[in-house]
């Protein structure tokens, strides 16, 4: 055990990282890390996918994620299983009465449901589409097994319209027959950070991304967009009006205009790699800004994102010692890499490293990133000029094909600054968002998604609360007052749920958000949830070859490493809607709220 290592053991059930001063809990949270990486990362792998020979797997990311590791090239792809943050014995789901127990409905109706709305002043709801944006390049179980429901038992003066059925996730092809074994579950999308949601997990995707509603792919290594510079319409889609992306499930108007906006960088990145290699084709191409702009998604996630919703001088030195260590962001760019050690100059450039386990997605990384009540129930549009209202739209009115209907009214500049000078919700209780508790979907039903958040950690065996923190090495509460100082939440917890270890992970997390040990001042999470990030943030880059090892001019070009180097989420913003300046200029993180027009 290092000493780092020890420390952060040590100090752990005497004060919590966060009440240290600042030196002491940065080297605790790198404590913390190492002792993560050494006991938190299962396999759970039996049968490992068999990936095609792919033409060029050193020079460019795969379609389905194969070859990042190319001596495990299954590790990571599409179709390879989710991995744990958990011990095996502790990843077994629930069944029976002990699955609904309390009904996930009574969860979402006592403890989440909003009441009243939470802001958080200080972030803008591009935030709330920023981190669904990343957790669509990350995960999906794909499409549930409609042969095996469960039914939500509903309270007698629940005014739900019939039963409450959802459908079972699906197992991983073996997942049930691994004796001894929990059931494991497989990732449809690549766990890797390759900006997937973009491009697709699969060459059919890609090929239509670069295709739109033309018959064949652009020549030049671009993506498709139309003569107003928005996405192309998805045209064998059931849903009207649904735009067409890698992945647009679950969509709604910030993810159209993230979507966009980065589809728009793509496309400028080929101009970029294309004046400097005029011959080279439009495949190389089209890989090449691939790279650069999955790159430069993980560094703004990493050293812009992370660091608003942890908005505190340890916080945004843990995250951007992530992408350039403690030497720091200047001396990174001006001498180069001084060290290979990560700690002194970041992971970009380090030597990849799994830290004994195949690099996978975690069913508790997957849980951790429920943050639904970011999303606010309603938003104002006006336009960028002047501020000035043009309409009101609740969820369902900026979801699935009426986000693109937006367009018609405004225009993308329009849009993106109404969701930067807005606030998202604060996640605590009590503030889910209604529109997705009473969500209908495409195919006629209502669900909901408060309830089947609390159903799934519990069917895929995650555990709850009081065992999570203890599988993860965190004190353990055994009073509800140890979970939270709010009187009132500590009652209505102990009302549901009447002991300590049938707290849900989702509700402690949430409740925890109101206690001296459970939440970091300045952060919009708890620190249950960050102790994840803390190990799965930097798993996601040192486990990469192109974040790591290949993460060099001969594989990104001279010209697409300097880009990786000197972009951010304002240049980006910067290039493709400049008229927008007057209302980010003085916003310190592009994700704070931006200045209203006058």
């Amino acid at each position: 055990m290092s000493i780092l290592a020890y420390i952060a053991r040590i100090t752990e059930p005497r004060r919590v990282w966060f009440q240290w001063n600042f030196v002491t809990a940065v080297l605790i949270i790198l404590g913390h890390r190492e002792n993560l990486r050494s006991a938190n990362l299962i396999d759970t792998e039996t049968a490992p996918p068999k990936p095609e020979p792919a033409e060029d797997p050193v020079n460019f990311r795969t379609a389905d994620g194969s070859y990042n590791d190319l001596g495990k090239p299954w590790m990571g792809m599409a179709g390879s299983r989710f991995a744990r943050n958990v011990a095996l014995e502790a990843a077994f789901g629930e069944t029976g009465d002990d699955l609904m127990t309390p009904s996930p409905r009574e969860v979402s109706r006592r403890l989440l449901a909003r009441r009243e709305f939470t802001p958080v002043p200080h972030l803008n709801v591009l935030a709330a589409a920023w981190i669904q944006f990343m957790v669509h390049d990350w995960l999906s179980h794909g499409k549930n097994n409609s042969d095996h429901l469960h039914e939500i038992p509903l309270a007698g003066d629940d005014d739900w319209e019939g039963p409450m059925t959802v459908p079972a996730t699906t197992l991983s092809a073996a997942g049930d027959a691994d004796a001894g074994r929990p059931g494991a579950f497989t990732n449809v999308e690549t766990h890797w950070w390759d900006g997937s949601q973009i491009y697709g997990s699969s060459e059919a995707r890609i090929a239509a991304v670069r295709r739109g509603t033309g018959p064949e792919a652009l020549p030049d290594g671009k993506l498709a967009l139309d003569d107003r510079g928005l996405l192309p319409l998805d045209s064998p889609s059931c849903v009207p009006g649904l735009e067409l992306s890698g992945v647009n499930g679950n969509w709604w108007i910030g993810l159209s205009v993230l979507h966009t906006l980065f589809v728009r960088e793509h496309n400028a990145v080929v101009d970029r790699l294309k004046a400097e290699h005029p011959a080279a084709s439009g495949d190389w191409l089209f890989g090449k800004a691939r790279l650069v702009v999955s790159a430069l998604l993980a560094k703004i996630h990493t050293v812009e994102w992370t660091p608003a919703l942890m908005d505190s001088p340890v916080g945004r030195m843990a995250m951007r010692g992530n992408q350039w260590g403690i030497v720091g962001e200047r001396e990174t760019g001006a001498f180069g890499r001084m060290s290979m050690s990560e700690i002194i100059n970041g992971i970009p450039g380090s030597p990849a490293d799994h830290h004994g386990a195949p690099y996978a997605m975690t069913e508790e990384f997957t849980a951790v990133y429920r943050l639904h009540s970011l999303l606010p129930d309603s938003f104002d549009f006006r336009r960028a000029r002047d501020d000035s209202h043009v309409q009101t739209a609740d969820l369902a009115g900026v979801s699935a094909g009426a986000a693109s209907g937006l367009y018609r009214d405004l225009s993308f500049d329009d849009v993106l600054y109404s969701l930067c000078t807005e606030h998202p919700g604060a996640l605590v209780l009590h503030n889910y968002p209604e529109g997705l508790r009473h969500l209908k979907r495409e195919n006629g039903h209502t669900i909901d998604l408060a309830a089947i958040d609390i159903l799934r950690d519990r069917e895929r065996g995650v555990p709850r609360f009081a065992e999570f923190r203890r599988q993860t090495g965190m004190s353990v509460p055994k009073t509800f007052s140890d979970i939270t100082s709010n009187s009132t939440w500590a009652a209505e917890l102990e009302d549901l749920y009447g002991t300590v270890d049938k707290v849900d992970l989702l509700v402690g997390t949430l409740a925890e958000a109101q206690s001296d040990r459970g939440q970091p001042p300045r952060f919009g999470f708890s620190d249950t949830a960050f102790r994840i990030f803390i190990l799965m943030a930097s798993r996601r880059l040192k486990s990469d070859r192109f974040f790591t090892d290949d993460f060099r001019p001969e594989i990104y070009t001279e010209a697409g490493f300097d880009w990786v180097k000197q972009n951010s989420l304002r240049t980006v913003v910067a290039r493709h809607c400049p008229e927008l300046a007057h209302a980010y200029g003085d916003a310190r993180n592009m994700f704070f709220p931006w200045e209203r027009s006058s």
